[in-house]
């Protein structure tokens, strides 16, 4: 029965009152209160097994708990029964899941322990059972034997035994719940343990203090272990038990826990130091792991912070470790601090600035005053330039936050605790606040900073324990410094990265010697080198062709005091780590020239031994770990071969220039040549581009004073061993038996031979030193025959070494050839000259000895070729199946090595032959004609043999075919017939080209067809076949002086065959590789050529090109051109000239549309412009080759309209500098550039190649030279030319006038539709001349439509220019036209100002003076008016045009000896003195000094008037500042000055009563015309109006109206009332939130804020000056809103103490702004009560408002990459936020 009545009351009583129950039940009944007690036991299982949501859930099994609780008070001293109460009862109740039930459950655990004295039981119980389930949850080993391994020994599992029955594994905790229960234990008893000992009982009991430091030793196992685990393990340890250990730590000084005769001991030194080991172990290994970390020294410092500081610390005693001297600690921190994770960054500087707090305190009187006093060291230079106002506010705002608070202190020193005041306050400013506090704080505390560096020797640092080092020591505020720099460099906003950058380049670091060697290498290498390549620092880089920066001088000041006091041995290091940064890092093209010049800074030093600074940078560089990799002078050129090999991505040549020139003088300055293996040093200069280092080249003497240059210390001579490089490059290699070789191998020695002859030429010319050279080659010629010609690689590096000095000859010779036609007089340059002709005649000489011994050598070599042996020609099995291997040849390897001597012997042949051709003609010169002749043709007859390895044979002599037809086809005609006509006794017979083209065409083809060779080779064997071609076709070019004797024979090829090619060449085009690209166009170009020449010689066979052939032609060299590299400058040329034939081009059935569609070359030409302007390379060459074809044939202008609007018109931001770069590089490209036809005026246009302006400049420079060509009557199609060029005229002006965007008025500066226009009317200037009398009205009639519109002035002023163009041309239309547009008052302003312009222009201009005076006398009067108008820039304008005209007019005007009278005499003479003395006019003039002079009518009209930048220039489209903007600055300039000063008088006069009272609004509302019916204002107003005229009113009129008056007293009374209740009602609609918007500046943000705030019935909308509600635009926004929300006007100055009166009258004031605390406005609730403060619409709320004022910062959620919204629509935003909360509320 006691039984059933406790169950049903556990039921109805809270757990609280179950002690009583249960005393009331025994004391009721028989009962025992064991008996009772075993029986709530023994039913407690069935009530536990009841579920949460039933019946009354965890509340009936803890009243179950704590009856048993209480009844075990009855029991006595009863452990047992304590041990079955926790196991059998609480151990399930801890097992579930809700959290508020296990503290009630754990509390009432304790209590019952407590009061039994029982805390031993825990430990036997309830604990191990907890340690366990964490061990194994973690895999952790459980041991009950000491194995010297103290992480693995646990207290409570040593004596613990699972086998209890109570519980097993499968009912073990999860890792969560078992260390949430071990910290609320332990918290419990360190409560307990707190009491205990506060109340200083002496019989404290020693089993909690027992289970307190074994509980404490079992949780430091636990928590180092899982710190070592995954992320899961840290979390729970660092969530759960981290803290309440910590702070158990504090309470307990050490923990000696005994298992079996082992004692070992828990300490709080060592655990700590346990702790941060397993930081450090964490800081390497990831971002989560890393922040793990940081939240374990979060809890430690929390630890601290919480008042147990001193424990912690170990106060009075020693300790072994200490957190604020590890520098590891400190250094771990800064790289925190410069993390690119944010909340990275963030957790660092939390556990900065808490350090701080808890390492600074006490620690005062400790420092020293160690600052150096501002006198002691050289102030840096500060600008006297006047601050602005935007800097004032900025400064102001800053000494707000506390900037120069210390400076202010009058203390000439700082401690080290100041200086991290001044480092906390820099960084939060970088990390939180906008860029203005940013620049204010900058500017006021850095230099306090650098500046307050401690005295005395700068090592005194080491002699520091680590945390005083950070900020007493010269080294470690550097150390600090470099974060705060590094985070500038990396900052989001580029202006605040260029605030730091400029600031640490500005300081003058040769006044602090040896501080520059304090900032770590590791910020010098790495942070610094990656800010400087920010482009944001270079602004100018590259403007005008300059390619410098003020950063890139900074940057080369810093690095030379950097390196300066360095070591030899230290600047090499140096310079190799700045060079190889070039390989680390993408550098930009500015950022690549900056470390350039930084690198030759570092190296163009005085070599320092023994300075004292020098040997101590070395000890401190010991000191903090920073040991030099050894680097030798190998090392560091290749560092800088990078360097210089990166550059070439940067294609223009004098960018090129600039870093390699640094690059030579940072190795000449640290290396001997000497000391460099001869291989790595050609290597390194061929990478220095061969223009800089040819002949008259800029860095040739430099290099060779370099070369030749020797070293002391070692016995090598460079030079020498230059010379000797052909003896050891032709060394045998030692191999027994043939040498075998690929292509690859042969490449390399190509290469390495092409590096040998251009440093040989380079560094020398004496001809002792090639003398020696050329001995050893004929040497080497005459033994030729001696060797076995299979196999051999001394032969191909033979031929190899000959051909690349004739090659590198060859380009001397025309570097010499091109000089000589620039320099006319002699001197040591032409000596060198001449040196180099005799030379060359030398080698000539030379080689002729031995050519005959190579052709004899060849002869044999070739055999290979008609190789038919079926056991050779079978291809090898190591071979079958590979697309190559390590050569791209399908043979053998040994067949490869004697394939490769052939081809090069006959490359080398045909290169001697051709060289020396020029210098004698000697018979073994045709004796080695005949030679190469017999090769060719029998080469061409050969067919091949139906194998592989035969096809691969007959593509090798393919391959040394087309070198020997390359020299056969450059011979002299005459010399070329000799050994080709055949030696016959007929002599009629002649020899056939026909057959001979026929037949390579024909077997060469079959090769391709026949399916033997795979793809890739018949992809080489196609490129073969066309430079064979190419070669073929060019024989009939190669030599003017037999243009006779070439006519005599007739036609070389006859047009059958030339059909035949070109039909091959329409098939072959769309399918070209990208190698055979330009040689295929170059046979196409010389097939038209000939097939021209052929009908144009007579030929009656000779057909020409028909129209389908050439559309054939076109649309097959459309599809190459749509699949080719548009950045290969080669293959478009060549395209253009091969399509756009000169020959073809004439051809006007190729250019109008016919019944079978548009013309070839209009097809063409239509489809490349348009596919071309996404390509500015193809526009730049179409614009070049169609310019200058126009100009030869004007006829065929008419066709082209739009192609021409479309070249006039293009413009493109790509920037392609390396244009001419590539043809300077180049030589296919330059000689396919040199194919097209040439630009009307090309000295002119060149100025613009890499511009966006060059298609439109040459198409103004075609139309200029076609209307000077008219004039002169040079052109044979004048009427073509000039009915073309009025045409194009017609076509534009129409464009101007419809054109769906050039007839917007409403557009952006700078826009496309800004540019289009600019673009348009600079091309209506040019063709200005062709205006004439048939087509002038229509011109004038679109030019007055134009005029008419809204235009900025950079599009007014070419309008301007081409009207007075047009009046000065025709006089008569100036006074007709414009006198009555003067008279029109309803003209635009704008149109106005731009007509005075023109008049005045046509009136100073005219040429004639009868002309210039009438123009004076109808022109000049209707402009006066406008003197006097309200339009101050056209009043202005004028002024400044009237005084033009009339001081340099006046003596036309004769105003002294006319008739005139008097008064207008009087008139104009005050006028002129006006206008010259009034000291706003003369200012007007000088600040547009020589704009007036810009119009000249001989010029502005022309190519070079209209593109030719003037200094003014403002860059955009070549556009000059108008006379018109210059005006309007200088008056926007005035009117600022203007209000600036108003406002400064008016802030004195403001009312400063800001109070808004109750009648003051309800006078506000009620004087509202709420419904415009019934105005009592008005109405008196109209009863006054009516007294007043009583006197002309009869009486009976009088008495009537007051009768009437007082007649409707009754209704006016009535509607007053009514008023009054309507204002009340309204005022009591509208809701308590008031918007401050004194900060917001512009008119349309604050017209819009009173629209807003009307709609959703704000409280009141507070701005500073409320007139502004009376400005047109403002009221054009706010359509009347100010008219019904109440306005109070606050000045900025008062708005804090406006917002601290509203807080005092219970609002909440709430700042929209972006903090680093500001909360998410969708997760805001905002008070009923609310003031909205908004910022300014750049730099936001200042922050002493934010701080001293607001109660809240609200931010907006943002989801996008732009950080900012208009002031306006922020608002917006948080004004419905508020208003749709507080909907929610009154629902």
């Amino acid at each position: 029965m006691a039984l059933a009545a406790l169950e049903s009351c556990f039921r109805a009583v809270p757990p609280e009152a179950i002690p009583a129950v249960v005393d009331c039940v025994l004391a009721s009944s028989s009962t025992s209160p064991s008996q009772l007690f075993h029986s709530l036991l023994d039913s407690f299982p069935k009530v536990h097994a009841l579920q949460p949501n039933h019946g009354h859930g965890h509340a009936v099994p803890l009243s179950h708990a704590a009856a048993l609780c209480h009844l075990l008070s009855h029991l006595g001293e009863s452990k047992d029964a304590l041990r079955m109460l926790l196991w059998t009862v609480f151990l399930p109740l801890l097992l579930r899941e809700d959290v508020q039930l296990q503290q009630q459950v754990i509390s009432l655990m304790c209590d019952a322990v407590s009061s039994n004295q029982s805390w031993e039981l825990l430990g036997e119980t309830i604990l191990p059972f907890c340690i366990r389930s964490c061990a194994v949850a973690m895999d952790l080993p459980i041991t009950h034997e000491y194995a010297a391994d103290d992480s693995t020994m646990y207290y409570y599992l040593w004596d613990w035994d699972a086998g209890d029955d109570h519980t097993s594994e499968a009912g073990l905790l999860p890792l969560s719940k078992a260390t949430t229960l071990l910290a609320s234990l332990l918290g419990h008893a360190l409560k307990r343990r707190r009491n205990t000992l506060s109340l200083l009982q002496e019989d404290a009991d020693a089993s909690l203090d027992s289970l307190v430091k074994n509980l404490t030793w079992d949780m430091s196992r636990l928590v180092l272990k899982m710190l070592a685990h995954g992320q899961e393990y840290r979390s729970c340890a660092t969530k759960n038990l981290l803290h309440p250990l910590l702070i158990s730590i504090t309470h307990v000084s050490s923990v000696t826990v005994k298992f079996g005769t082992v004692q070992l001991k828990l300490s709080r030194s060592g655990f700590l130091e346990s702790i941060w080991n397993s930081c450090v172990s964490l800081f390497s290994l990831g971002r989560a792991e890393r922040l793990d970390a940081y939240d374990i020294l979060s809890l430690y410092f929390s630890a601290l912070k919480s008042g147990q500081q001193y424990a912690v610390l170990g106060a009075n005693q020693v300790q072994n470790f200490d957190l604020r001297n590890i520098t590891e600690f400190w250094d771990e921190l800064r790289r925190g601090l410069v993390d690119k994770d944010s909340l990275v960054r963030k957790r660092a500087f939390y556990i900065l600035k808490i350090s701080l707090s808890i390492f600074s305190s006490g620690n005062d009187e400790n420092q020293q005053c160690s600052a150096r006093s501002p006198s002691a060291l050289p102030v840096q230079a500060k600008s006297n330039t006047a601050v602005t106002r935007k800097e004032r506010w900025a400064n102001k705002e800053a000494k707000s936050l506390g900037v120069e608070e210390i400076t202010q202190s009058g203390e000439h020193c700082s401690s080290g605790q100041d200086r991290w005041k001044v480092f906390v306050l820099l960084y939060e400013m970088l990390q939180e606040f906008g860029t203005h506090l940013v620049e204010a704080a900058w500017t006021h505390q850095v230099m306090l900073l650098f500046e307050s560096t401690p005295q005395g020797d700068y090592l005194n640092h080491i002699s520091y324990r680590a945390f005083h080092a950070q900020m007493e020591s010269v080294e470690g505020i550097f150390h600090w410094m470099t974060v705060l720099w590094e985070c500038g460099f990396n900052h989001d906003n580029p202006q605040v990265r260029c605030l730091v950058m400029q600031s640490f380049l500005d300081i003058a670091w040769e006044h602090y010697k040896g501080y520059t060697q304090m900032i770590p290498r590791g910020f010098v290498l790495g942070p610094l080198i990656r800010g400087l390549n920010d482009v944001v620092h270079h602004k100018d880089f590259g403007v005008g062709g300059v390619y410098n920066s003020e950063t890139i001088k900074g940057a080369e000041r810093f690095f030379s005091n950097y390196a300066r006091e360095l070591m030899t041995s230290d600047r090499l290091h140096l310079v190799w780590n700045l060079a190889s940064a070039a390989k680390q890092d993408s550098f930009g093209r500015a950022g690549l020239m900056t470390l350039a010049f930084c690198v030759a800074s570092c190296a163009c030093q005085s070599d320092t031994q023994y300075l004292s600074c020098a040997s101590a940078v070395k000890e401190l560089a010991k000191c903090n770990g920073d040991i030099s990799i050894a680097v030798n002078a190998t090392d560091l050129l290749d560092a800088l071969w990078i360097l210089s090999e990166r550059s070439k991505q940067h294609f223009n040549p004098k960018y090129r220039l600039k870093v390699c020139e640094q690059v030579i003088k940072a190795a000449a300055s640290l290396i001997s040549a000497a000391d460099i293996p001869l291989t790595q040093l050609l290597n390194f200069i061929s990478t220095i581009p061969r223009e800089f280092t040819d002949c008259f080249g800029p860095l040739r003497a430099t290099v060779q004073k370099w070369f030749v240059q020797k070293n002391e210390c070692f016995e090598r001579n460079t030079l020498l061993e230059l010379i000797d490089f052909p003896t050891t490059f032709m060394k045998h290699t030692g191999v027994v038996g043939p040498d075998l070789y690929d292509d690859d191998d042969v490449g390399a020695w190509e290469a390495e031979a092409r590096r040998w002859s251009r440093a040989l030429l380079l560094v020398t010319s004496e001809e002792q030193h090639f003398k020696q050279i050329l001995m050893f080659l004929e040497k080497c010629g005459n033994k030729l025959s001696e060797h076995s010609p299979m196999g051999e690689s001394v032969q191909v590096k033979f031929f190899i070494l000959i051909f690349s000095l004739i090659e590198e000859l060859e380009v001397q010779q025309k570097k010499f050839v091109y000089q000589n036609n620039i320099i006319t007089d002699g001197g040591s340059e032409w000596t060198n000259g001449v040196e180099h002709c005799a030379l060359n005649e030398k080698l000539a000489k030379s080689l002729l000895s031995v050519l005959e011994n190579m052709v004899v050598f060849s002869k044999q070599s070739c055999s290979v070729f008609w190789l038919r042996s079926t056991d050779i020609m079978d291809l090898p099995c190591s071979v079958k199946g590979k697309l190559g291997g390590p050569s791209q040849r399908r043979l053998a390897t040994s067949i490869t090595s004697s394939v490769l001597q052939c081809v090069w012997s006959m490359r080398c042949i045909s290169s001697v032959v051709s060289w020396c051709k020029h210098y004698t003609s000697d018979v073994s010169l045709h004796s080695a004609f005949s030679f190469l002749w017999e090769f060719c043709w029998k080469v061409i007859q050969h067919c091949t043999n139906a194998t592989e390895t035969g096809a691969e044979l007959h593509l090798a002599a393919y391959e040394a075919l087309a070198y020997v037809l390359a020299a056969l086809s450059a011979a002299p005609i005459s010399d070329f017939l000799d050994f080709v006509e055949p030696k016959q006794i007929n002599r009629a017979s002649k020899f056939s080209w026909d057959h001979l083209a026929t037949t390579f065409l024909g077997n060469i083809n079959s090769l391709l067809t026949n399916g033997v060779l795979t793809r890739s080779r018949r992809a080489v064997l196609m490129c073969w076949k066309w430079l064979c071609v190419d070669s073929l076709l060019s024989v009939s070019c190669c030599c003017d002086e037999n243009e006779s004797q070439l006519k005599r024979l007739g036609p070389i090829f006859s047009d059958s065959t030339l059909r035949s090619i070109f039909l091959d060449i329409t098939e072959s085009l769309e399918n070209a590789g990208e190698n055979s690209v330009v040689s295929i166009l170059r046979c196409v170009r010389s097939v038209l050529g000939l097939l021209q020449f052929n009908m144009m010689n007579g030929n009656l066979s000779s057909l020409g090109i028909s129209y389908e052939m050439m559309m054939q032609l076109v649309e097959s060299s459309w599809v190459l051109h749509l699949s080719c590299n548009k950045r290969r400058v080669a293959p478009i040329a060549a395209l253009l000239s091969a399509i756009l034939h000169p020959s073809i081009f004439p051809n006007l059935e190729m250019h109008q549309t016919n019944e079978k569609g548009k013309g070839p070359l209009k097809w063409f030409v239509e489809n490349l412009l348009n596919e071309g302007s996404k390509s500015p390379r193809t526009i730049r060459l179409a614009a070049l080759h169609l310019t200058g074809l126009w100009l030869m044939y004007p006829k065929t202008l008419k066709f082209y309209m739009e192609e021409l609007k479309l070249l006039a018109l293009y413009g493109s931001v790509a920037f392609d500098e390396d244009f001419e770069a590539e043809l300077s590089e180049n030589h296919e490209a330059r000689f396919e550039v040199s194919m097209l036809a040439q630009s009307p005026n090309r000295e002119f246009t060149e100025v613009f190649i890499n511009t966006e302006l060059y298609a439109r400049v040459s198409v103004a420079v075609l139309f200029h030279q076609l209307w000077k060509q008219i004039n002169e009557k040079s052109c044979l199609e004048t009427e073509e030319a000039l009915q073309s060029g009025k045409l194009f005229l017609l076509k534009l002006l129409d464009s101007a006038v419809n054109d769906n965007d050039l007839l917007k008025e409403l557009y952006k500066k700078y826009s496309s539709v800004h540019r289009r226009k600019v673009r348009v009317w600079q091309m209506i200037c040019v063709l200005s001349h062709y205006v004439e009398d048939d087509i002038v009205k229509e011109v004038t009639s679109n030019v007055h439509t134009c005029l008419y519109r809204n235009n900025l002035p950079a599009v007014r002023q070419y309008l301007e220019t081409f009207a007075i163009l047009i009046y000065l041309k025709f006089p008569t239309l100036a006074e007709k036209q414009l006198v009555p547009i003067f008279h029109d008052n309803g003209m635009r302003q704008q149109a106005l100002s731009s007509y005075v312009f023109i008049a005045a222009n046509v009136i100073l201009h005219s040429r004639e003076p009868v002309v210039q005076r009438n123009h004076l006398n109808q022109l000049l009067p209707p402009i006066i008016p406008f003197l006097t108008s309200h339009h101050h820039s056209l009043r202005s304008f004028t002024q400044l045009l009237v005084h033009c005209v009339l001081s340099k007019l006046w003596p036309i005007l004769q105003l002294e000896n006319s008739e005139d009278p008097f008064i207008e005499r009087r008139c104009f003479q005050d006028l002129k003195k006006y206008l010259a003395e009034n000291t706003d006019c003369a200012r007007l003039r000088v600040s547009i000094e020589g704009f007036l002079d810009v119009f000249d009518p001989n010029t502005s009209g022309t190519p070079s008037g209209i593109f030719t930048a003037r200094p003014e220039s403002s860059g955009f489209e070549c556009v000059p500042m108008s006379v018109l903007e210059r005006v309007n600055d200088f008056l926007n300039d005035v009117r600022e000055e203007l209000r600036h000063s108003m406002i400064k008088d008016s802030v004195t006069i403001k009312n400063e009563d800001l109070a808004v009272g109750k009648h003051e609004m309800e006078k506000i509302i009620a004087s509202q015309d709420f419904q415009k019916k019934i105005i009592p204002q008005r109405d008196r107003d109209c009863c006054e109006e009516g007294l007043s005229n009583g006197a002309i009113m009869g009486n009976n009129d009088i008495s009537r109206l007051l009768f009437e008056i007082e007649e409707d007293d009754e209704v006016f009374n009535l509607a007053v009332e009514s008023r009054k209740e309507a204002a009340e009602t309204v005022r009591r609609s509208q809701q308590e939130l008031i918007v401050v918007a004194s900060l917001v500046e512009r008119i349309p943000n604050l017209a819009g804020l009173t629209r807003t705030c009307e709609i959703f019935k704000a409280g009141g909308l507070v701005v500073a000056d409320k007139s502004v509600a009376e400005d047109k635009q403002f009221r054009l926004i706010s359509v009347t809103a100010e008219k019904w929300v109440p306005m109070m006007e606050v000045p900025v100055e008062s708005v804090k103490v406006f917002l601290e009166k509203k807080r005092s009258e219970g609002y909440t004031v709430i700042g929209l702004e972006q903090t680093a605390n500001s909360k998410p406005l969708d997760e805001f609730c905002f008070p009923k009560k609310t003031v909205l403060v908004l910022g300014r619409e750049k730099e936001g709320i200042p922050v002493d408002i934010i701080q001293q004022v607001v109660d809240v910062c609200v931010e907006i959620p943002q989801l996008g990459v732009v950080r900012s919204l208009n002031v306006h629509v922020s608002a917006a935003i948080a004004i419905w936020d508020y208003t749709r909360q507080q909907r929610l509320q009154s629902q």
